[in-house]
């Protein structure tokens, strides 16, 4: 086992009842490979692979058609995203892997990201530049059904697309699982099972 995985165990006994990580049929991605799957609503299911490395990938369906497919890093930074058609390529001017592993209290500086649109071979924002902010404003258990997980709250504003809303990030999933928007309104998932449910 990793050193981060550790300190994250650590850190989730001391701050998280030890019952977000009982039920031994919710799936985590603390270690090795594997994959989980996600749903919303009818038809809507996102399948979730990782492994021992710092990338997540996504891909999203309704009703077994690929719309949308991501590459993140750590499931908080957007390395790559095939969205209908448009294929854009972010690459971060920083060295992410020094905001890992997470810990509570941490704010992230300034992150400054290059983006292009593969498809036109063209720059997507003016000047070239995406400036992401996470600030971290608290932690918590959220639930996805039956499985509880512990999640770390940050602010995060972008400004393309302009984005300003909260992400409830799960260490233990790689994953941001719910998203709060300025008239506290939540959107989250429903289900959550391994690949082998």
């Amino acid at each position: 086992m990793r050193l981060w995985h550790i300190i994250f165990l650590v850190f989730s006994s001391a701050f998280f009842p030890l019952r977000a990580f009982a039920a031994e049929d919710c799936p985590n991605a603390l270690a090795g490979s594997g994959s989980y799957t996600l749903e919303q609503g009818v038809n809507r299911i996102t399948e979730v692979f990782y492994d021992d490395g710092p990338t997540v990938k996504t891909e999203f369906r309704i009703g077994g058609q690929l719309l949308l497919a991501t590459t993140l890093y750590q499931g908080l930074f957007e390395l790559h995203r095939l969205d209908r058609g448009l294929l854009i390529e972010s690459k971060p001017r920083d060295d992410l892997g020094k905001f890992f592993p997470l810990r509570p209290l941490q704010n992230m500086p300034k992150i400054l990201v290059t983006s292009f649109d593969l498809t036109s071979s063209e720059a997507v924002t003016k000047n070239n530049i995406r400036v992401v902010r996470l600030r971290y404003i608290g932690a918590q258990e959220f639930k996805i059904g039956d499985c509880t997980y512990p999640v770390l709250k940050f602010q995060r504003d972008e400004n393309w697309p302009s984005v300003s809303n909260i992400d409830y990030y799960a260490p233990q999933l790689k994953l941001v699982i719910a998203k709060e928007y300025s008239d506290h309104s939540i959107r989250s998932y429903e289900r959550i099972h391994s690949a082998a449910h």
